[in-house]
């Protein structure tokens, strides 16, 4: 048994292609043009950030996403952990993050404190010093690292073997072994502090707002150009239907 060609769907099935891909092209674009202002935004907070001294647990917990902060309190001298997959100058590496505890509260922040070189076949993990005693460090209020696009799982750290490597950084696997008074954001080291270990300036943000109206203004010309193609084969195939 043969099916029959229904020649109502061979004509409105392109249309309803070409629509659909013109949508999804103005919703991408319209998409983009909102995380350029999102980005705008972050970027504007980024840099007008107030600096601000730290007096108690509660001000660090309630200070915005960016601030500049001093906070006086001890790092933990072992528990170190190594967030792996980071380059500089396209050489492999870590960035190198160090539980630190300020004074007159539980909760633990851990601390950017920049790039370190590690090559995987060396098996000797990066070689630095951490600062003994009470100081006081400076730093941004930030996110913890993104993930992105993620294969597979992390694998759980290992509170007997100290650094430990994450592909990720996750939250929840580090207060399985830090407890539950990991703070939610972490603290990215200024460069000037002695404890910096690269002395790189921190970027504001990945993608600059640019980037994402780039992108926005590209799918708008995708839009266009299939509206185009769309609307000269449609013309097209009218002309030859009435010749």
């Amino acid at each position: 048994m043969t099916r029959r060609f229904n020649p109502f769907l061979a004509r409105i099935v392109p249309h309803l292609v070409a629509i659909g891909l013109i949508f999804a092209c103005i919703e991408l674009a319209l998409w983009q043009q909102d995380r350029a202002q999102e980005k705008a935004a972050l970027l504007n907070q980024w840099e007008t950030a107030a600096t601000i001294e730290i007096n108690s647990p509660l001000e660090l917990e309630q200070a915005p996403l960016y601030t500049e902060v001093r906070l006086t309190g001890r790092w933990d001298q072992r528990r170190h952990i190594l967030l792996d997959n980071q380059t500089r100058q396209n050489h492999p590496g870590v960035h190198v993050f160090v539980p630190f505890r300020p004074t007159g509260t539980d909760v633990i922040y851990f601390v950017n404190r920049g790039w370190q070189p590690w090559y995987r076949v060396s098996g000797e993990w990066p070689e630095y010093e951490t600062p003994q005693g009470i100081q006081t460090i400076q730093g941004r209020l930030s996110s913890p690292p993104s993930v992105g696009f993620q294969l597979g799982q992390a694998s759980p750290l290992d509170p007997d073997q100290w650094p430990n490597l994450m592909t990720y950084f996750d939250l929840s696997r580090l207060r399985a072994v830090f407890g539950p008074d990991v703070a939610d954001r972490v603290i990215l080291l200024d460069p000037s502090d002695p404890a910096h270990l690269s002395k790189d300036p921190w970027p504001s943000i990945n993608m600059g707002p640019d980037r994402h109206q780039a992108y926005a203004f590209q799918w708008l010309a995708i839009a266009l150009a299939i509206f185009v193609i769309w609307l000269a084969l449609s013309f097209r195939f009218y002309r030859k239907r009435h010749e």
